[in-house]
């Protein structure tokens, strides 16, 4: 089911499976979210948890293997809306049968879709609840046209980061090449995709996140990137499926819950 809110500024259209984000216009019509396409990728903005990342080998936790799905499970599962309003919604799921099967903890799992003026909040929320501690995984994936506007080209766009450490990132389809990039180790989690010139696009904050990847399909010159904030392993880490081991492996006590922020706003 789609499920749409707006404001006064802009409007917001999610479904309850896998609480993917499908649109995100602006008042004026203005599309920033990238629309279904097989022939370059069928999603728009999948949810990532309590794994991110390829399976290469099932995956260890505490000693036990799981056949854990690529990027985990909550992108396929079937969530109900725990709240609703003219400009939110929050959608929930919770651990099942199937879940415990490949992750044996019970759980709550949100996302809320907040719109802020023209800001777009899109907030991940974890519950623990189990009787132990929680380890989990935990990121977004979502995907914004690039180009933005008719008659411009993916390599007229770059990536500035609000952090004065880290230098623009002037955007070409080699970049990705071998899959994905990811930058960590911020001082300001912030980051614009925008054009050279005009500087019109998108500003992409991550609070609660420690690092970003970027990824747009090897090989096919597709006209949108993702901007994926993940609490995970770097890309180094793929070969090594131990949960535990993961560098920004989150964990929750008994009881314990978290939200994970990102927040998307136009740069006109």
């Amino acid at each position: 089911m789609d499920i749409k809110i707006q404001n006064d500024s802009a409007s917001a259209v999610c479904q309850t499976f896998g609480a993917e984000l499908l649109s995100y216009q602006t008042k004026d019509g203005k599309e920033y979210m990238w629309q279904k396409d097989p022939a370059y990728w069928a999603k728009t903005s999948p949810v990532l948890f309590p794994y991110i990342g390829p399976v290469l080998s099932p995956v260890q936790i505490h000693g036990k293997a799981y056949d854990m799905p690529r990027h985990g499970f909550v992108k396929d599962a079937e969530f109900e809306i725990a709240a609703q309003g003219e400009d939110f919604v929050t959608l929930k799921t919770e651990s099942n049968p199937k879940t415990l099967a490949v992750y044996p903890y019970e759980f709550t799992f949100t996302v809320t879709f907040r719109l802020n003026g023209a800001a777009l909040d899109v907030i991940y929320g974890v519950v623990n609840r189990s009787g132990e501690e929680l380890p989990f995984l935990v990121g977004g994936h979502p995907a914004f046209f690039c180009p933005m506007e008719q008659g411009e080209k993916f390599t007229e766009y770059l990536l500035h980061f609000e952090d004065n450490d880290k230098e623009d990132v002037a955007l070409n389809y080699p970049l990705f090449d071998n899959d994905a990039i990811l930058f960590e180790d911020f001082k300001v989690r912030t980051v614009k995709l925008i054009h050279q010139e005009t500087k019109r696009g998108i500003q992409f904050d991550f609070p609660d996140y420690p690092s970003i990847a970027f990824w747009t399909p090897i090989g096919k010159e597709a006209p949108f990137l993702c901007l994926e904030p993940w609490c995970s392993g770097t890309l180094d880490q793929a070969p090594n499926t131990n949960l535990l081991e993961k560098k920004y492996a989150q964990t929750l006590s008994a009881g314990e819950s978290k939200d994970y922020r990102f927040t998307v706003v136009p740069c006109k």
